[in-house]
């Protein structure tokens, strides 16, 4: 692939580019890379399929080097400056969730550590539902290990600059691939039964184009067999970018009931109570920012200390 193009993106103050762009909490997908200064990002738009590298150029905008083949277009394009500021927030304002988080005791370090930082979303609607559900009752190995098995055969390997990233399936890649497969190659255990009707829905529903954030939509998803309140919820909260949505699962429950509860161990109800007494309207951003300063100084995808490529191939 080469340099196709080179897009300017206006950011809201405060802005935290690199826990923004990148979560010390998520776990190594190959769908992206990170340094300090700078990230890597496969997507598909349409039918194409495109590297980004992002930068911050300034403190006000976020540069996007787009390499893809000859077929890029000018809509691409603009679908892709939509996508990137949708994904990470740009255009948001943090004002209100940061007035409550400066009255707050239990916000003082995260806040200190990460402020300016937006949920991440750079996943299109299937993407998100198909992380959410390897996610599900899983370790961080195993849920590793079964998008590393989806990657590989459903998947596309992209060609960077001095590096390979590997890129999103999409519904109609795996239409036909059957239960059997899912479980035993891609070792889905469970979710094999899943995922084939995660693929049905969206091959009728675009999930380019749908809005997360309407009811109706969500609703008809969760009558697919294999999503519940969990799935629904972190597609609210990332997709859907609704800052008062917690998808609440054993780990960060935990941390959670910790930090703002003072025990090891509570109800999610409780803990979803408490975070509405204390951030109503903004749950799901202070849990975000509870969760990534837990896991800042042990990130489970390292950032690179400089990514390996060639830097002529950028000017």
């Amino acid at each position: 692939m080469r340099l196709v193009d080179s897009l300017r993106l206006p950011v809201t103050q405060p802005f935290n580019f690199r826990f923004t762009l990148w979560k010390p909490s998520h776990f190594a997908t190959e769908l992206e890379l990170h340094s300090r200064d700078e990230s890597w990002r496969t997507f598909r738009i349409g039918s194409l399929v495109c590297g980004v590298r992002m930068q911050m150029d300034g403190a006000r905008t976020l540069r996007a080097d787009v390499f893809s083949d000859a077929s890029w277009t000018a809509d691409a394009s603009e679908r892709l400056a939509s996508r990137l500021t949708h994904a990470y927030g740009l255009g948001e304002d943090p004002s209100g969730f940061l007035a409550l988080a400066r009255k707050d005791s239990a916000m003082r370090e995260p806040l200190a550590a990460l402020r300016g930082m937006r949920q991440s979303c750079p996943e299109n609607l299937f993407e998100i539902a198909v992380i959410t559900l390897v996610l599900q009752n899983s370790t961080v190995q195993r849920s590793t290990q079964m998008m590393s098995n989806l990657l590989d055969h459903y998947g596309l390997t992209v060609e960077l600059p001095g590096f390979r990233l590997k890129s999103f399936f999409t519904p109609q890649d795996i239409l036909g691939v059957g239960e059997a497969v899912f479980r035993a190659r891609d070792r889905l255990g469970y979710r094999a039964r899943y995922l084939e009707r995660f693929a049905e829905f969206f091959r009728t529903h675009d999930p380019d184009t749908e809005q997360p954030n309407k009811a109706d939509l969500m609703d008809e998803f969760q009558m697919v067999k294999g999503v519940g309140p969990y799935t629904a919820a972190v597609i609210a909260s990332h997709a859907g970018r609704d800052p008062s949505a917690i998808g609440i699962d054993v780990w960060n429950k935990k941390i959670l009931a910790k930090r703002f509860l003072g025990v090891e161990e509570a109800d999610a109800s409780a803990v979803t109570a408490e975070l509405t007494a204390r951030f109503p309207g903004y749950e799901g951003t202070a849990s975000l920012y509870a969760v990534e300063y837990v896991y800042k100084d042990a990130a489970l995808a390292k950032l690179e200390e400089q990514i390996p490529m060639e830097r002529r191939a950028l000017r």
